[in-house]
């Protein structure tokens, strides 16, 4: 067991040079020190477990499990489109079991693929609206075709080869916590209708009231409290500690039914194209374009997670998560469910434990790879509230959203900077708020980029960024130095507003 004790030494397994073949034979590579590119320094660990760390069986059993339960959108998603879509009960159950699949499949892959961070993968907002917005366009056949190829340009672009990847330039760029702290803000201030939103949940639907009211209140103030107050192991199991009291409250004001698991078979067969298969091209640069959101709040994430583990990812190693990411998308969209993205309530499981072992996430991965499979087993998770869940989860969205603010407070901030972050933060944010009267004036694209802030933000900000570094920052810097008569100084684009680590 590692104890996650603020006051005593943590006990860490050995290193990764001394550590014995991970599950399915991979050997951790990773130095156990902090790795970065020439000249670049980041902030030391805070971690107690290290990527390549293990922690006991046990308590990577009970924190794999945690981590399935905090994949907000997985019991939330494929009821709402299939209730959008029309489908019929036996399409949405074996919408659920693809979302499993696809969700175990990826973030399997984010811990054995050259990425190698504690990652959980899990189906992507924005997608689903693109899907509910197409299906009812063009039907779920040409929604889920046009995914596909857009997920497949994605897997080339994200190529991890050196010189020639898209999303490893990408990734090098990203690595200026300006961009991945303002990218992690503006989702964090997006998502809250996953949490906040659910949580309360909508008059009609079950549990409305106080089940959900209190269910809620409960699960997020025993997360709250074990994070803050609680040493050892336990607090590596605070969400799941959270929502299992939180069930018991909601229990008592609405019956929780498990008929459905009663009911349903036992294994799930997926079908491939099971809504058949049309392309379109339109719908194409839609999904390439809500695709993209993925990445970049993907991206953002990876950063983060490495700020906290000590270490300064190279573009390519990024590259290698997109790849896999990627890959995850295109199966998902073969088998009728969604795209994949990094979750941040996981991620936050990893910084209020500490614990940053990446084979916790390889078993939640693989329990929900191999569990999806089960339909009995998928039943269980579903039948489970989702405003506990949501609720508790609003702990672990607050923790990123702090995170962003720890990230960006290494930024310098002068007139410029506040240029860069502000206006994109705003005008990202704003399109949440656009009247459905107002988007209906526009095209179907239009519509989807306007009210997706990971698009907007994500784009203006880095435009800004390159902007201001590129063009606008060195030729101040030239003409200062003409008036005060010395030669030029060239700065690398960033430094100049960065404290020391």
């Amino acid at each position: 067991m590692v104890h996650s004790d603020d006051t005593s030494g943590p006990t860490r397994t050995p290193g990764p040079a001394a550590d014995p073949p991970g599950p399915g034979g991979a050997t951790a590579t990773e130095p156990t020190g902090p790795t970065e590119p020439a000249g670049e320094t980041v902030p030391p660990s805070v971690l107690e477990v290290p990527f390549d760390g293990r922690v006991g069986p046990v308590q990577t059993g009970v924190m794999a499990i945690q981590n399935v339960f905090a994949i907000v959108g997985m019991f939330l998603f494929p009821a709402v489109l299939g209730t959008s879509l029309g489908l019929r009960p036996d399409a949405i159950a074996a919408l659920y079991g693809a979302t499993f699949v696809v969700t175990g499949l990826g973030t399997v892959l984010q811990a054995v693929m050259g990425l190698r961070l504690p990652i959980v993968l899990g189906p992507w907002a924005a997608t689903l609206a693109g899907l509910v917005a197409a299906g009812k366009v063009a039907g779920p056949g040409a929604a889920f075709g046009s995914l596909f190829v857009a997920a497949l340009v994605w897997v080339v672009l994200s190529l991890p080869v050196r010189g020639i990847s898209v999303v490893g330039y990408l990734g090098r760029s990203f690595r200026d916590p300006m961009l991945y702290g303002g990218v992690v803000l503006i989702a964090m201030t997006s998502l809250t209708t996953v949490t906040v939103t659910n949580w309360l949940g909508t008059p009609g639907r079950p549990g409305f009231g106080p089940a959900a009211w209190v269910g809620g209140a409960v699960a997020l103030l025993v997360s709250f409290a074990i994070l803050a107050l609680v040493r050892g192991p336990l607090r590596s199991m605070a969400m799941l500690c959270g929502i299992a009291l939180g069930t018991i409250v909601y229990a008592f004001f609405t019956p929780i039914s498990f008929a459905r698991v009663a009911s349903s078979p036992w294994v799930f067969t997926p079908h491939l194209f099971p809504f058949g298969l049309s392309v379109s091209p339109l719908l194409v640069v839609l999904f390439f374009l809500l695709l993209m959101t993925g990445v970049t709040n993907s991206l953002a994430l990876y950063n983060v997670a490495a700020e906290w583990g000590g270490v300064a990812l190279r573009g390519r190693r990024m590259a290698w998560g997109i790849f896999g990411q990627s890959i995850a998308t295109a199966v998902g969209a073969v088998l009728g469910t969604f795209s994949t993205t990094v979750y941040p309530d996981n991620l936050a499981i990893v910084r209020t434990s500490r614990i940053g072992s990446r084979w916790v996430t390889f078993w939640a991965g693989l329990i929900l790879l191999v569990g999806g499979f089960v339909s009995k087993f998928d039943e269980i998770f579903v039948s489970l509230p989702s405003n506990v869940i949501a609720a508790a989860a609003v702990v672990l969205f607050g923790v990123i959203a702090a995170s962003g603010l720890e990230s960006m407070s290494r930024v310098r901030w002068d007139q410029l900077n506040f240029l860069v972050f502000g206006p994109a933060f705003l005008l990202s944010i704003g399109g949440l708020f656009i009247s459905e009267p107002t988007l209906a004036a526009f095209p179907l694209v239009v519509r989807q980029i306007l009210t997706q802030p990971l698009f907007t933000g994500p784009v203006l900000l880095f435009a800004s960024y390159l902007l201001v570094e590129k063009l606008i920052r060195p030729r101040q810097a030239a003409r200062a130095a003409r008036r005060a008569g010395r030669p030029e100084v060239t700065v690398p684009a960033g430094e100049e507003r960065m404290t020391p680590a």
